[in-house]
């Protein structure tokens, strides 16, 4: 009877001897996959990013031209209409490209953006129109304005209020922001007024 206890003890210990360096190879395997799975996971992230702030780079300062072009501000005046009609076609492009490396959240923002400024679809083959008066414009180029310039602008019960522009560029930056990860509680300063004798 003695023997036979023995016997099962020394079975338990031996199957208990085995099975213990297994078990720790199977969790430090298990370990390790994870890990390697979670390394993966930040260069990923880290790429991700990386490449979100090289569109950052390309897209805002066509933002902000656009911003300045539609608001009277900055550098408004060194823009001529048709470069700002065709500044359209690049940002939808470069967002278009852009939109599966950002959330819908931003793309919805940017479109918003560029639907305020500009009157799409006006024919078969027709550039888009600026969502603006022309009459300031015209005012402040004097010198070297085309008459031809004016057919680039919509008609004025179409033109979109410069606080509507204003308040849509805030949106995307602070969905750069967020999408970014660098400030995702961003909110644009205003440090210019809108000027109120627009037309």
């Amino acid at each position: 009877m003695e023997l036979g206890e023995w016997n099962w003890l020394e079975i338990a210990k031996l199957t208990v001897g085995v099975l213990t360096p297994i078990t720790l190879a199977g969790v430090g395997v298990y370990i390790h996959r994870i890990t390697k799975r979670f390394e993966h996971i930040q260069w990923r992230n880290q790429k991700l990013i990386e490449k979100r702030l090289t569109i950052y780079e390309s897209l805002a300062p066509d933002f902000n031209d656009a911003l300045c072009y539609f608001t009277y501000v900055g550098c408004w005046r060194d823009l001529d209409p048709p470069s700002v009609v065709s500044l359209k076609r690049v940002v939808d492009k470069k967002i278009y490209l852009a939109a599966p490396l950002f959330s819908a959240e931003f793309f919805d923002a940017c479109m918003h953006f560029q639907e305020l400024c500009y009157e799409s679809f006006n024919g078969w083959g027709q550039d888009a129109l600026l969502r603006s008066h022309f009459e300031r414009r015209k005012e402040a180029r004097a010198k070297d304005w085309r008459s031809n310039w004016d057919s680039c602008f919509c008609a004025s019960d179409n033109v979109t209020d410069p606080k509507e522009i204003r308040a849509a560029y805030k949106r995307v930056m602070a969905a750069f922001a967020r999408d970014i990860e660098v400030n995702p509680d961003f909110d644009m300063p205003t440090a210019t007024r809108i000027s109120t004798n627009i037309r």
